[in-house]
């Protein structure tokens, strides 16, 4: 395994290779169960069908308590986005056929155990053919559950060109014979754009909404959802939002319900680094820390939290109170210089235009990345302008400014988490945003946070700092 800079500590992703789409998720009989797309790099390279596409496999892990992740065999050996979910009690999983096609392939797991999958017959099965032109045009990512009788598909990502998002609806009682529905939803241009999709698909109930979490692979493309209701087997939504906003890195999220009642959401932190020193390093993407949502009091957006286990992760706590920044001035805190931190702020601005805190900050100036709230307009942003003087780096293109909306007006009381690990920056505004940013700085002594405020004064509650690394027995 390769040991540089750039590759976090406490966050999981596997020895070597590609860790791309959380393609299936369920808490089972006391553990978390998590299965991500992998190509293994270590012999020969990934490997690829005819047209270059590279295969992924089924890669399988699990937790009791998302903190220890043990690894186990690959669910399926070449697989693309699908899930996971109960049908008459016996754990099932769909996923597309890795050749294409527009079909599904199915497989259970009798024993009840999660590692061994039965496919009927022992080769994948098409199970959904193409119903029309258009409707599975590049992506067939699926996704299924089971409500009475029926056992529901989404599949499909797309309208009929210049329509826009959409998912198309199946059902069957056998999982054997399917008949299509219909459209799923449709979707507006006050949302999304006409050649928007709508990939990766997970489909539940949050509160008294459901809630369909997928990604859109059309420029600005991001992680994003619906909320809305499910009925007479057709969604309509009600609202609207991005998890993922321009210039950011979470890719693909994926959720499951646990025994606390606890929708948990993980993501894919895709990279900011070229594939050359991707495969140079030899691992590509992380897996994003587990992230608690739910409906929010307006019923129209979700609420954000990182999970409480993740305080296990916490060593040597130093913490301030009552720290005034004045204005258009900055306040190193030495006590907590490092790559590897949470760090945990109550924040007042109080004439303030921007407010925040830096990271990685360089002694001579050079690198340095910005998580800062802003007035006018009021966003959480992460300023990556800075963060690196790497010149092998993909996302100079994008804007280097991840800004989102955030609900701020003087003198208000908010709260920032961060946790940073090394070239991973995730990103909690209060309950309402969370952001994340890779970076990748270089300068082997750029480990400073500083304080500032600009344009008027800010005022700081209190301030905890924990240096983060693997608890005893990892």
């Amino acid at each position: 395994m390769n040991q540089d800079n750039d590759r976090p500590i406490y966050h999981y992703l596997p020895p070597e290779g590609l860790l791309w789409d959380p393609c299936a998720a369920m808490f089972w009989k006391g553990r978390y169960h998590l299965f991500y797309l992998h190509s293994s790099w270590a012999e020969g390279g990934p490997p690829r069908r005819p047209d270059g596409y590279m295969y992924k496999a089924w890669a399988h892990i699990s937790s009791a308590d998302l903190v220890h992740w043990n690894r186990h065999p690959n669910a399926v050996d070449r697989g693309q986005t699908g899930n996971i979910f109960l049908f008459d009690g016996t754990p099932t999983i769909i996923f597309p056929h890795p050749d294409g096609g527009g079909a599904s392939c199915i497989a259970s797991n009798p024993e009840g155990d999660l590692m061994d999958w039965r496919f009927e017959p022992t080769d994948p099965v098409l199970r959904h053919p193409v119903q029309g032109t258009g409707l599975y045009p590049d992506n067939n990512d699926v996704t299924a559950w089971q409500e009475g009788e029926w056992c529901y598909a989404l599949t499909g990502t797309r309208d009929t060109a210049g329509n826009g998002d959409t998912q198309h609806l199946f059902r069957s009682r056998d999982l054997a014979d399917w008949e299509y529905v219909d459209r799923f939803y449709e979707s507006e241009r006050r949302w999304t754009s006409g050649k928007d999709d709508c990939s990766c698909p997970d489909f539940f109930e949050l509160g008294s909404k459901r809630m369909l979490l997928h990604y859109c692979h059309h420029h600005p493309h991001g992680s994003r959802y619906y909320l809305g209701r499910f009925e007479d087997q057709r969604f309509y939504p009600e609202a609207f939002d991005r998890i993922n906003w321009p210039g950011g890195n979470l890719h693909a999220p994926r959720t499951m319900l646990d025994e606390k009642g606890r929708r948990i959401l993980f993501a894919n932190l895709n990279e900011g680094r070229s594939m050359d020193a991707c495969v140079a390093s030899g691992w590509m993407g992380v897996l994003s820390l587990p992230v608690v949502i739910s409906l929010a009091p307006d019923g129209n957006t979700i609420c954000y939290e990182p999970a409480t286990e993740l305080q296990a992760f916490r060593q040597d706590l130093t913490q301030r109170q009552d720290v005034g920044i004045e204005t258009d001035t900055e306040i190193p805190l030495p006590e907590a210089r490092g790559d590897c931190l949470e760090l945990d702020l109550e924040m007042e601005p109080r004439g303030a235009s921007e407010f925040g805190l830096k990271v990685r900050c360089a002694p001579d100036g050079s690198e340095e990345t910005l998580v800062s709230f802003t007035l006018e307009p009021p966003t959480i942003q992460i300023d990556f302008r800075k963060a690196s003087l790497r010149d092998d780096l993909t996302y100079h293109q994008d804007p280097r400014i991840q800004a989102a909306p955030f609900d701020l007006k003087q003198g208000d009381c908010v709260k920032l988490r961060i946790f940073l690990d090394r070239s991973v920056l995730e990103v909690f505004a209060g309950d309402q945003r969370y952001l994340v940013q890779r970076i990748f700085p270089t300068h082997p002594d750029g480990l400073d946070v500083k304080l500032y405020s600009r344009g008027g004064p800010t005022y700081v509650r209190r301030l905890r700092a924990w240096q983060m690394g693997l608890p005893l027995g990892h």
